[in-house]
C-alpha cells in the first residue's frame, strides 16, 4: 500500500482523501468507469443512448427503462422506447427520450 509519507508529491495531496479509491484513481489518473465501474452513457440527440457498465435490467416498458449500475440506477423515460440490442458490455435504446435520471 502506498503510504502518503512517501508518496511524489502530486499523489501525497490525493491520499489526504478519505476514500482510497479515489485517491488511486485520481493519484494514477484513472478513468472512474475503470475504477467504480460508472455508467458511460453516449446520447445521440433525443432519440439515441448506448449504456455501458450496466449490471441489469430492471424494468422494460414503452415509456421507462430502468438499468441497474454498479452503485446508482439509471431511469430512462421517454415514449416508444426500446432496446434494440444488449450484450454484457453496452445496451442501445431507442425512441423519445425525454430525461434521464439516477436513483
Amino acid at each position: 500500500m502506498l503510504k502518503c509519507a512517501a508518496a511524489p508529491k502530486s499523489i501525497v495531496r490525493v491520499c489526504m482523501k478519505k476514500k482510497p479509491k479515489e485517491a488511486l484513481a485520481k493519484g494514477l489518473s484513472l478513468p472512474r468507469d475503470v475504477v467504480f465501474g460508472d455508467f458511460i452513457i453516449t446520447l445521440t440527440g433525443n432519440e439515441q443512448v448506448m449504456i455501458e457498465n450496466y449490471k441489469g435490467i430492471l424494468s422494460y416498458e414503452e415509456h421507462q427503462i430502468v438499468i441497474q449500475g454498479n452503485h446508482v440506477v439509471l431511469r430512462i423515460i421517454g415514449t416508444n422506447l426500446v432496446i434494440q440490442y444488449y450484450s454484457m458490455e453496452i445496451m442501445k435504446v431507442t425512441g423519445e427520450i425525454t430525461r434521464l435520471e439516477y436513483a
